[in-house]
């Protein structure tokens, strides 16, 4: 007999998922990616030349930076916001571990054991900073392990004594209880610090059992993860956690339900990565490195699962995907040593781009700890192979999360087609190229509630000027996917945008994609004969000014050695424009560039290219 629960999530419509493995439904990108495994099978890809240290070697630069900011009880100050900030302390302890028994960086054993002393006394008081204890407890517990040989035994009593002194429903915030039966992506990091506390024999099962039993309903049958909003951070957050506790070996109630669930989960981040190596963009948090970071770990633990699994294409793919998380974050590395943590280049004490809860600590040393736990779980003697970032060839419509994303041969788009007003625009947002600076993309929109531009079409609805990239998730009655043809030479789908607006019933977006270049064909349907066809041009990222030229109806971006030329292919002769003004996003500012045609179908292209001088400002 078939076992289910029924949940109702507040933000969600109602989901029914099974407790046991045979039950679930049938994994609906389960063809996709029996294509793709084939298609991997039979390709060769340049190799990153990264090394399990590589992971050592990023977090040492943020843990020498914050190092200096540390207090002589163990705390980590953040230097702009002069505070301890929320999980920095616990975070700074594993990284910091890491690096002493990774052989790098043994004078950091006190330092250390500092910050984790000061970590598990907040844990066991119940008064975790800023009311983070859910947070503290893995990075902490992977402290523990590696230096309780470390230290004197008085010091290795006490700091078990606090370990066993924690009581869950005190140190954590997100808990089952009272009226409390809904749970986040806070529950599941502690309740993988409660798997490796109970491991080392300081507690029973009983918060990690009660937890998953509550959790697992959040999972689509694709393995993602819904959290609140849908964001995609927060998708892979709370997963990467779940897979180390895979790795550790859980075996409880709900083992071959979650084993199932992971698997499908690692399969479609596999589909959706970025080839720059980037986790999709939407929703809260996005863009922040942490975000590629949380990859490393899944990769690496899936590298070597699949390696045992004696299934080397998989295990090679793993392998790259997380090499080309690492890489992207490399490219964020200041020269202070640690990361601009979100994808600009602005001064960090600017904020720009940041959540209200982004800090220059935390945020840097979350990414800190995450590459100690990928260092942790790889294994170099598993060697790169193509990953579906590389070669792609497919399509994916992923309804619950708004999004679809699509590669051919490397070149990759991802649309948002009913944004999150606060954090996006409805449209195609993403645009990246092997080899191309991702910034030039366009990488992302513009907000809703702010100002919003993504590439697409507006209308004219009386005297002004109605985009699509400004209807948000209430304003778009239903949107209809087809997928037309799916290889790696070529990628071609088509996404319908059902409407209720005057002189509007709907728009309908036909996608070509090649390794080359995304071709789009967008029209109108209703009584309205004309429309305004708009691009994000990335304008200024931080340091320095894009150039942006324009010649009738082609608009070229031009960013440090990487260009993106938007053309209007028809009608013809239509002139482009730059709109003179600055709009804000997560990377900088874009200016709009547009064009007016005067009838209700544009077709457009975005072909991205990395140049061999640079571009000049």
């Amino acid at each position: 007999m078939r076992i289910k629960i029924i949940f109702q999530l507040s933000f969600l419509v109602t989901q029914t998922l099974p407790l046991a493995a045979h039950a679930l439904e049938p994994f609906p990108l389960q063809a996709t990616v029996s294509q793709v495994q084939a298609t991997l099978a039979t390709n060769h890809v340049e190799t990153t030349g990264l090394h399990r240290d590589d992971y050592l070697a990023v977090a040492t630069g943020i843990v020498d930076y914050f190092h200096h900011f540390q207090t002589n009880d163990g705390r980590i100050i953040d230097p702009f916001l002069r505070k301890e900030i929320q999980y920095s302390t616990p975070s700074y302890a594993w990284a910091a571990t890491a690096l002493v028994i990774g052989g790098k960086q043994t004078n950091l054993l006190e330092s250390a054991a500092l910050a984790l002393e000061s970590s598990l006394q907040q844990l066991a008081e119940g008064k975790a900073n800023e009311n983070h204890g859910d947070f503290f407890i893995f990075p902490s517990m992977l402290a523990y392990e590696n230096l309780r040989d470390r230290v004197t035994p008085a010091r290795r009593k006490h700091w078990e004594d606090l370990l066993r002194a924690i009581k869950p429903d005190v140190a954590y915030r997100d808990v089952l209880g009272g009226t409390r039966t809904n749970l986040n992506n806070w529950n599941i990091a502690a309740l993988s610090g409660e798997f490796l506390r109970h491991q080392a024999g300081f507690t029973d099962l009983n918060f990690v059992e009660e937890s998953l039993a509550a959790q697992l309903p959040h999972f689509t049958t694709n393995g993602m993860y819904r959290d609140p909003n849908v964001p995609m951070a927060y998708d892979h957050f709370p997963r990467h956690f779940l897979a180390f506790v895979s790795q550790r070996g859980y075996a409880g109630k709900y083992r071959d339900t979650l084993e199932a669930l992971l698997e499908r989960a690692a399969w479609t981040s596999l589909l959706i990565q970025s080839p720059c190596g980037e986790l999709p963009t939407g929703g809260r948090s996005a863009q922040h490195q942490w975000n590629e970071a949380m990859q490393c770990v899944t990769y690496e633990v899936w590298a070597a699962r699949k390696q045992h699994a004696n299934d080397p294409v998989a295990a090679h793919a793993f392998k790259r995907a997380a090499r080309l998380a690492l890489q992207s974050v490399q490219r964020w590395v200041r020269p202070s040593g640690e990361l601009w943590i979100v994808k600009n280049k602005f001064d960090p004490a600017v904020r720009h781009g940041f959540q209200t809860y982004s800090s220059h600590s935390q945020h840097n040393l979350l990414a800190a700890s995450m590459l100690a736990t990928a260092w942790l779980s790889a294994d170099d003697a598993i060697p790169e192979g193509p990953s579906p970032a590389d070669v792609g060839g497919f399509v994916v419509n992923l309804p619950e999360f708004h999004k679809v994303i699509a590669n051919a041969g490397g070149l990759y788009v991802e649309l948002d087609t009913k944004a999150d007003p606060e954090y996006n625009s409805t449209g195609l947002i993403r645009v990246h190229k092997t080899g191309v600076d991702p910034l030039v993309g366009p990488t992302d929109g513009g907000a809703i509630q702010t100002q919003s531009l993504a590439a697409g079409v507006a209308w004219r609805e009386g005297e002004r000027w109605q985009s699509l990239s400004a209807l948000g998730q209430r304003q778009i009655r239903a949107v209809v996917f087809s997928s037309l043809e799916a290889k790696p030479s070529v990628v071609r789908f088509n996404v319908y945008y059902e409407l209720q607006r005057p002189g509007v019933v709907g728009v309908s977006e036909t996608y070509e994609l090649t390794p080359d270049q995304v071709r789009v064909t967008a029209e109108l349907l209703g009584t309205t004969k004309e429309l305004r066809v708009r691009f994000p041009a990335l304008a200024f990222a931080g340091q320095h000014a894009s150039k942006i030229t324009l010649a009738g109806s082609k608009a070229t971006v031009g960013h440090d050695r990487s260009t993106e030329t938007f053309t209007v292919e028809s009608p013809a002769n239509t002139e482009l424009q730059r709109s003179g003004e600055w709009i804000y996003s997560r990377n900088g500012y874009l200016e709009e560039i547009r064009g007016d045609v005067k009838e209700p179908r544009v077709t457009y292209t975005l072909q991205p290219r990395y140049e061999e001088k640079p571009a000049a400002h």
